[in-house]
């Protein structure tokens, strides 16, 4: 019955996107009926790329370009950040050479009734398939994606290999926003953490 209930769901969803799409398209003399026909020829994949990449960023899944001739310190300073912790820079070494593309995933912690545990969030990367981040994924999607994180809403990169600070405690790089301010700095992994249920996490799919 569940599975049922879900797809007379879809369906109605369906049906009120595609005559959404059907109204924008008549008023620009065009129906929806010839586009879909068009996107079936072999000329036409770009469109199919174009959907795709919208359906992605629907889903929170960046295309982030990696690597090249710059240095860390480079991409940061072209992030356009209020501010960071110049720390990034002297603890960390950007990988230059080849560019290449990384797919980068941004998930949330809703399904849960509390905030996480640490376990919990490591547990997480699990289920979904994800690696954990290192900084080059960090430093070249907070360049890439300016209008990232929204406030209220930062986004943690759950380092694959964290820094060591002071203590010996373990941290990650979290991107924040707090109005017109923009930053990228060091969150220190204390025992016992938990992690608020409007933090996002930064996953890499291979």
């Amino acid at each position: 019955m569940a599975k049922s209930n879900e797809a007379v769901k879809f369906a109605g969803q369906f049906q009120a996107v595609i005559g959404e799409i059907s109204g924008r398209l008549e008023k620009r003399g065009g129906n929806v009926v010839d586009v879909v026909s068009r996107l079936a020829l072999p000329g036409n994949a770009w469109a199919l790329d174009e959907i795709d990449a919208v359906f992605a960023k629907l889903l929170n899944i960046f295309l982030v370009k990696m690597g090249g001739k710059r240095g860390i310190a480079a991409v940061v300073e072209a992030s356009g950040y209020t501010g960071y912790d110049p720390s990034i820079i002297e603890r960390c070494e950007l990988q230059k050479g080849y560019e290449r593309w990384a797919t980068v995933e941004i998930f949330d912690m809703k399904h849960f009734d509390h905030d996480p545990s640490d376990a919990e969030v490591e547990a997480e990367y699990v289920r979904r398939g994800l690696k954990r981040p290192d900084v080059d994924h960090a430093v070249h999607f907070g360049e890439q994606f300016q209008h990232l994180p929204v406030e209220g809403r930062p986004i943690i990169f759950y380092l694959q290999n964290p820094v060591l600070g002071a203590g010996g405690f373990r941290c990650v790089l979290g991107l924040w926003r707090y109005g017109a301010d923009r930053k990228l700095g060091w969150h220190w992994l204390n025992s016992g953490l938990r992690w608020d249920r409007d933090y996002r996490f930064a996953g890499v799919r291979e």
